[in-house]
């Protein structure tokens, strides 16, 4: 038309190719997504119903579903995690000599 053609950026058959490794790509990654959700809810069940039957404990409840703690531990904890990673991040900075410059 106007005197010039625009070349093909992808040949049709490596276009189709790249479509069909797509498609089987997706379709594989829901697979295992699908698995992986099969097995999950399949080891929910026996630790519900199975496990208690051979005398095995089942997991402890939820620290949510638990009672709340009173506020002194709470602010223990919370002081102990506060001092804990100052005490990394102070370890972690590594030390400049007076006359050098690093950054």
């Amino acid at each position: 038309m106007w005197g010039f053609s625009m070349p093909l950026l992808l040949a049709p058959a490596m276009a189709e190719e790249a479509l069909t490794l797509t498609a089987i790509g997706i379709g594989t990654a829901f697979a295992v997504l699908l698995i992986l959700l099969v097995t999950i809810a399949l080891i929910r069940l026996f630790s519900i119903r199975v496990a208690p039957r051979f005398g095995w404990e089942g997991v402890p409840a939820a620290v949510a579903e638990s009672e709340a703690p009173d506020p002194e531990s709470r602010n223990r904890a919370l002081a102990a995690a506060v001092a804990v990673t100052a005490m990394l991040e102070s370890r972690a900075e590594p030390k400049q000599s007076s006359g050098e410059d690093n950054s």
